[in-house]
């Protein structure tokens, strides 16, 4: 079996397998422990921290990149920093598209719900905002713009990936969602930046070759 298929299917086992086991044991406890912080800084903090995931903030850097790597290669021709961006760009548009289909087919109550009306757990299908808690999408946009950024500039690998996971653990600090939702987040962000880098790797890339901005 290929190398990376085989690395997933051991990946998505031990997510489901944790993400069971958070979702019976150890969602609600750890939400009510965030809900204990509401009212102080670490409340405030999560919320400012979750801005630099955004949907928006991230559409408007996608766009931006998409329209840099275009005009980039309109002039200078397909050169690594533009096959860097687009690389980058992709991986992040995949997972966001995956997240938002699942979050919509899913339908998980977010933690609001719980505290207020005593609501947990899946409702599919619902298309309202307060259920769409599983997957993260913030944390799907951290995971996969940092492990792509990570494949790229091997330097920044850790922190790029400590900031991803401070953006997950702002996400239940903030309220928005459980610990598995912020898990599955980042099982989807992360394989779409493996895969990203496996497919587009022949598009230009040797596999020890690394791209510059």
């Amino acid at each position: 079996m290929d190398r990376t298929l085989a690395r997933t299917l051991i990946g998505l086992t031990v997510t489901a397998t944790t993400i069971g086991v958070c979702y019976s044991f150890l969602d609600r406890p750890l939400a009510e422990a965030a809900y204990a912080l509401k009212d102080t800084a670490w409340h405030t903090t999560a919320k400012q921290l979750s801005l630099a995931a955004s949907s928006n903030f991230t559409q408007m850097l996608l766009a931006t990149g998409f329209l840099y790597a275009a005009l980039d290669a309109i002039n200078n021709g397909v050169n690594k920093r533009v096959k860097n961006i687009f690389y980058l760009c992709i991986c992040v548009s995949a997972a966001m598209v995956i997240g938002d289909v699942l979050k919509d087919l899913l339908g998980r109550a977010r933690p609001p719900l719980f505290f207020e009306k005593g609501i947990y757990g899946f409702f599919p299908f619902t298309g309202e905002y307060l259920y769409y808690s599983f997957p993260s999408g913030h944390t799907i946009r951290a995971f996969s713009s940092m492990v792509a950024l990570g494949f790229i500039m091997p330097r920044l690998r850790y922190p790029a990936l400590a900031c991803a996971i401070l953006i997950g653990i702002a996400r239940v600090l903030a309220l928005k969602h459980y610990p598995s939702d912020v898990l599955f987040g980042a099982f989807i962000g992360t394989t779409a930046a493996i895969w990203g880098w496996r497919i587009l790797s022949p598009y230009g890339q040797r596999e020890n070759e690394r791209i510059t901005l």
